[in-house]
């Protein structure tokens, strides 16, 4: 057998850089864990690179992640302060649907009139007569939020390796992982963390483990437009819209055209709204909808954390899996309902 060049040794090895996996890689490098993070490309370059990055905690109620997404964004002013210029705006979310009556409020939510909503986005043209506010609600850059956890992962010591295709979990002769092949040759570990998105799947298979994950296709809008066009993060029937620089846009929908007459038809000034581009991602979607995060039971090293709005609930997850890592059998309560068993 192989023996693993000590350089690349780490008691936790993650596999996958997108939010997930470098949010756990930098939680667990700065709660003192020898961490290698390896990824078949760069950094956020494939699924998180492309979303709309709402982050909220508003309104939710329900679900067995319910006290997990209430947290997302303490958890995103948490980090902000541990990672200096981490790229979040707070600019709150306008909600916004067809019927006359306006729905209850949820938490950190309220409900506001035409004359708010023309305040919050002056330029709207026929502002609706009720709308959600949440004043909390933010959003990000996905991929220089994961430019700044893997910095503050490597500040505490974590290895990074980009470009390297891992090809299967290693297990020694007792059952027990032992750390990951890769195309550049071994990588030893005595946990390995699985936080490949749709990949997840496909790692976990040869070790006798169904990971319940499929690809569900996620379109991104980029269009040229005016500054100031959209202050906050608006959600109606026709899109999720919001303004990312002095002259773009992005738009989760799912038509260019239809999304583009619908900005056109709903803010003043933006006719000469360009569409730039059109990006379909294929994004992990648990079977149920919900995160599905931790230890796997009968591969004594393997933990699973493969997610569904991974941008929203990435420092969240990452912080408590580093914990949950850290602390051997011991169990986070918000994670007690996002177990692989379940299915």
């Amino acid at each position: 057998m192989t023996v693993p060049d000590p350089a690349t040794s780490g008691d936790v090895v993650v596999v996958g850089a997108g939010i997930v996996g470098a949010s756990v890689a930098y939680h667990a490098a700065r709660a003192g864990a020898a961490v290698t993070l390896v990824d078949s490309g760069r950094p956020g370059g494939w699924v998180t690179a492309d979303s709309f990055a709402w982050i909220g905690s508003s309104g939710v109620r329900t679900g067995p992640a319910a006290a997990l997404r209430m947290t997302a964004t303490e958890e995103y002013r948490r980090l902000e302060a541990e990672l200096p210029g981490l790229p979040v705006t707070w600019s709150g979310s306008l909600s916004w649907g067809t019927t006359d009556a306006a729905p209850e409020a949820g938490p950190g939510q309220e409900i506001v009139d035409a004359a708010t909503v023309s305040r919050l986005e002056p330029a709207l043209r026929r502002p609706p007569e009720w709308a959600v506010w949440a004043p909390g609600d933010g959003a990000v850059d996905p991929v220089g939020v994961v430019e700044r956890l893997v910095a503050g992962a490597r500040d505490h010591g974590a290895t990074v390796r980009t470009d390297t295709p891992v090809t299967g979990v290693r297990r020694d002769a007792a059952g027990r992982v032992a750390g990951v092949e890769t195309t550049a040759g071994p990588v030893a570990g005595t946990t390995v963390v699985l936080a490949a998105g749709v990949a997840t799947a496909a790692l976990a298979a040869p070790l006798g483990v169904r990971v319940p994950v499929e690809p569900a296709p996620a379109t991104l809008f980029r269009f040229r437009a005016p500054a100031g066009l959209v202050r906050t993060v608006v959600n109606t029937q026709d899109f999720d819209l919001r303004q990312v620089a002095a002259d773009r846009l992005v738009a989760a929908a799912d038509s260019p055209e239809r999304t583009l007459a619908a900005v056109r038809s709903t803010f003043r000034g933006s006719g000469d709204v360009e569409l730039l581009s059109a990006r379909v991602r294929q994004r992990p979607m648990p079977a149920d909808g919900e995160p599905i995060v931790g230890p796997v039971a009968g591969v004594p090293g393997l933990y699973v954390a493969v997610l569904h709005a991974a941008v929203t609930l990435g420092p969240a997850v990452g912080r408590l899996v580093a914990r949950e890592l850290a602390g051997g059998a011991a169990v986070e309560p918000m994670l007690a309902g996002c177990r692989l068993d379940r299915f």
